[in-house]
């Protein structure tokens, strides 16, 4: 393998702590995150080189490794890193999943770099589905639908025999820079104590948050991330589209709603429980100034906490989800999430991130999520279907739970198409019944509309 060509901009800066929690966890079990797309068009391997050698130009963290900063900081640096390494398979279409849980659940080599890598899975002469996977702490969704634009974009041209290079960008900071004053400071601390209280105070009465019912008890150590997609038609995402506007609420809110009540039936849960869901935010238009269609991570953490049993109603639930998460993203909570990161952080200090500091790392993190649910829905992803010879066919995402959560699950929307992908933490779930919950997600939603 080859080095990366230098880029117009080049990376020499600490890890904030929010990127630090996720290279920490990761230590301990894969929090890696992958972004896959079905194209038809005929794509080889040349093509694929070609246009990840230009993104990688492009993006200046696709040129970073991670280097050790003294005793418990971490920062990322550039220069000799290789270029992205590209991994070719054959497959059949609808066993893409398999090859996305490879890369899943393999780490990366954070010290030598780059922190992304590339699968190429050939399902015929002109159909293949590309994957790309990313280090969590230099993507989130957005992240991934901007990459995997850049990509195509770049193998439309290579493929066309044009120059496949793409503008350079200019490195972003960490994100905290970008939040706003009343965010920072004491202002910040006293906001972040209220969003504990706010988020924590409900266990003292209803003890730790309803998740799924766990096939087995497993250590972190052993946990590995199985994918199991769905996809919903145009048709079914116009016709939740309208019936979420006359119960007002959002495909976001239906999407979740779904997924909590299919938990709560399948634990066949005869009174009211709390359910945790874990949501990221996209705060790229809201930091100062603006992040725009860079690689890196701009999201942070809502909390939608609801109650819910196997016979509660579908839309009166999904309206008062999005309220909550409504409300959570108005009060700054996403903002003031981020001091759970620095406190962690500020132990880090004390413990160091070695082996047995990470340990200490993961299992303090664990708890501070309280075993809850997660769900990512990027909505509409900013992209063109159709890039010179190229056609995408679908798109979505999926990223390991980790310490974080048992099951999690991630929507996202190209040309009316929402691809819905459930991911469970082998051996806490097995792959039977994250496919169980995730059919019976799929069915609750379109047996209400």
């Amino acid at each position: 393998m080859g080095y990366a060509m230098p880029g117009e901009f080049e990376v020499n800066r600490r890890l904030s702590p929010m990127e630090k929690y996720l290279w920490v966890v990761d230590r301990v079990c894969r929090i890696n995150f992958i972004m896959h797309a079905r194209i038809q068009g005929v794509l080889n391997e040349e093509i694929m080189r070609r246009a990840l050698d230009a993104i990688q130009a492009r993006h200046p963290l696709l040129r970073v490794r991670v280097e050790r900063d003294g005793w418990s900081n971490l920062r990322f640096c550039s220069g000799r890193v290789p270029e992205i390494p590209l991994r070719v398979a054959d497959a059949r279409s609808e066993d893409w999943t398999r090859e996305a849980e490879k890369d899943l659940n393999a780490i990366f080599s954070t010290s030598v770099g780059p922190l992304v890598r590339a699968t190429l899975v050939r399902h015929d002469t002109d159909s293949s589905t590309i994957l790309l996977t990313f280090h969590h702490s230099i993507g989130d969704g957005m992240s991934g639908a901007y990459l995997m634009r850049d990509l195509i974009a770049s193998a439309a041209l290579a493929a066309t025999g044009k120059d496949p290079a793409l503008p350079p960008l200019e490195p972003k900071k960490e994100l905290e820079t970008y939040f706003p004053p009343w965010a920072r400071g004491f202002s910040g601390r006293w906001k972040n104590m209220a969003f504990g209280v706010r988020t924590f105070a409900p266990m003292l009465y209803w003890s730790r948050p309803t998740v799924p019912v766990f096939d087995q008890k497993a250590p972190f150590e052993e946990r590995k991330a199985c994918i199991l997609a769905r996809t919903l038609s145009p048709e079914t995402v116009g016709a939740l589209h309208e019936t979420a506007r006359k119960y007002g609420t959002t495909l976001h809110g239906a999407l979740l709603a779904a997924q909590v009540l299919a938990i709560a039936r399948d634990r066949g849960l005869t009174k009211k429980r709390p359910f945790f869901v874990g949501s990221p935010v996209n705060l790229r238009s809201r930091l100062t100034p603006p992040v725009g269609e860079d690689v890196g991570f701009f999201v942070t953490m809502g909390v939608s906490i609801n109650l819910c049993k196997a016979d509660s109603k579908f839309w009166p639930l999904a309206r008062e989800i999005r309220q909550s998460l409504w409300n959570c993203v108005e009060r700054g909570d996403p903002f003031v999430f981020s001091y759970q990161q620095k406190d962690l952080s500020r132990i880090s200090a004390i413990t160091g991130i070695g082996p047995l500091g990470v340990k200490i790392y993961a299992a303090l993190s664990s708890n501070l999520s309280a075993g809850g649910m997660g769900f990512s829905n990027i909505g509409r992803v900013p992209i063109e279907s159709v890039k010179g010879p190229f056609k995408i066919e679908s798109l979505g995402f999926a990223a390991s739970g980790s310490t974080f959560s048992p099951f999690v699950s991630f929507g996202a929307t190209i040309e009316s198409l929402t691809t819905w992908n459930f991911v469970g933490m082998e051996p806490l779930m097995g792959r039977k019944h994250t496919q169980r919950i995730a059919d019976l997600a799929v069915k609750i939603l379109k047996e209400a509309i």
